[in-house]
């Protein structure tokens, strides 16, 4: 017969993988409820699991029109490259940011670092304005050179850094006071011991920080281009701010605008779409956790 310190323990394991199987299925749920509704044969109805685990008459046509009739492709490309050079420029930001504040000793760092907390205490919205106006005198400044420089038509420089441009939709969300405060926690982890060997052998700080400080934080760093993917693959707001032409739309906004205007009526096509939408994050994610779940272990402790 088992102790009641045996039964005690059971009880515990029991009621706590089942409150994290309760806790997955809230959360997966709406995703479920897409993959069932996109994969259904019956377009009349939106319905979960009708007939088993998948829906009577599974179909993959809705995905299929999803490419056929939606420039989803191009969509894709553009949340591609508007996430890549997100997660470049918020790692080098961070990574040349959080150093400095952890291991070199300066007037004012700690004021520095509270500054930079305080942002995240104010709602991004805070800054639309002042960043529109900003991206607009980029684009009339570049207008100016290139008429100063004598350009052609073909070399139309507001649509590179003005408004409806890659580098507008990019650069606000570069520096951001989360990256920076991960990487210093990161950064305040390694042994002086480590830095102060390089210092013998010669190193400068940036040879420290590249040679050393990186490659022993790279579960950090891939952490951070996790959650920084996460974050300008859903990002909603201001590309649809700065963004009006279709062409250079990502994901988030293109596939909104067609779902809310010629395919609003078709709930299949729209569940589709975000099945489609949210797929890339968790393949990349898959590929990743075990770097994410290491550098966010490194970052608490």
């Amino acid at each position: 017969m088992p102790s009641r310190k045996h039964v005690h323990a059971m009880l515990h394991t029991g009621a706590h993988y089942t409150s994290l199987i309760l806790f997955a299925l809230f959360t997966t749920f709406p995703f479920i409820w897409a993959l069932s509704s996109g994969l259904s044969g019956d377009a009349s109805h939106m319905y979960l699991f009708p007939d088993g685990f998948w829906p009577h008459e599974a179909t993959l046509d809705w995905f299929a029109r999803v490419f056929r009739e939606m420039p989803f492709t191009t969509y894709l490309k553009n949340s591609t490259i508007l996430a890549f050079f997100t997660i470049a420029g918020v790692v080098a930001v961070s990574v040349l940011a959080g150093y400095p504040l952890a291991r070199m000793k300066f007037p004012g760092r700690g004021l520095v670092f509270v500054a930079i907390i305080a942002t995240m205490m104010l709602p991004s919205e805070v800054g639309i304005v002042p960043n529109f106006i900003t991206l607009k005198h980029f684009g009339d400044a570049a207008a100016a050179l290139q008429g100063t420089l004598g350009l052609g038509p073909d070399w139309n420089l507001r649509e590179w850094i003005g408004l409806n441009s890659y580098f507008g939709a990019i650069v606000p969300n570069v520096a951001g006071a989360f990256g920076i405060f991960l990487m210093k926690q990161a950064f305040e982890q390694i042994p002086q011991d480590l830095i102060d060997a390089a210092r013998v052998d010669g190193a400068n700080e940036m040879q420290i920080l590249w040679k050393v400080m990186v490659p022993v934080t790279g579960p950090s760093i891939a952490a951070l281009a996790i959650f920084t993917l996460v974050s300008a693959w859903n990002d909603y707001l201001w590309p649809s701010l700065v963004m009006n032409s279709k062409e250079k739309m990502p994901l988030a906004v293109g596939v909104f605008n067609d779902l809310t205007g010629p395919f609003a009526t078709s709930d299949n096509i729209l569940m589709a779409a975000i099945v489609l939408t949210v797929i890339p994050v968790l393949v990349f994610f898959a590929f990743t956790q075990r770097y994410f779940i290491s550098g966010m272990d490194g970052a608490v402790k």
